[in-house]
């Protein structure tokens, strides 16, 4: 967790693996250019994210009842790929202090997120996103590591 600079250990076996299809669908999809809404949750939410070199950045937003989006967790995945450290340094550039610095990019593979501020306006989000987190880090590792993902080589 960027924000705080709390890390921990995630093993695959922590999502259950009727969660890989679900999660692939809905990365399919915001990959895709669409934002899916997550399934199941409140605060309503969507998914925006982009491929990079093998490595994943997503943004999880809320969606008021206007269809404003207020981001709520931005999340980067690194599997071993040599673009992990520009999308250590990307996760960084934001205008709010981090706890983590931009020049320590962690030991592949790795998950990283950074609270957005939406998530202080909706803090009922995080009774899902922790677990949202995981099963899209876990999806797009296994994705890549099987090289069975669209556009991944």
């Amino acid at each position: 967790m960027l924000t705080t600079g709390q890390v921990g250990l995630s093993a695959r076996d922590e999502v259950e693996p009727s969660f890989f299809a679900r999660t692939a669908v809905l990365l399919a999809a915001a990959l895709g250019g669409a934002r899916p809404s997550v399934p199941d949750v409140a605060p309503v939410s969507v998914l925006a994210g982009t491929a990079i070199a093998g490595c994943l950045l997503a943004t999880v937003l809320f969606v008021d009842g206007d269809g404003t989006l207020d981001p709520l967790l931005t999340v980067g995945v690194a599997p071993r790929t040599s673009q992990s450290a520009p999308l250590w340094r990307r996760l960084h550039r934001v205008s709010s202090p981090l706890a983590t610095r931009a020049d320590r990019v962690p030991a592949q593979p790795w998950c990283a997120s950074r609270l957005e501020p939406g998530i202080f306006t909706h803090p009922e989000a995080g009774q899902w996103i922790g677990c949202l987190e995981r099963c899209l880090a876990w999806t797009w590792i296994r994705y890549v590591e099987e090289g069975c993902w669209p556009g991944i080589h």
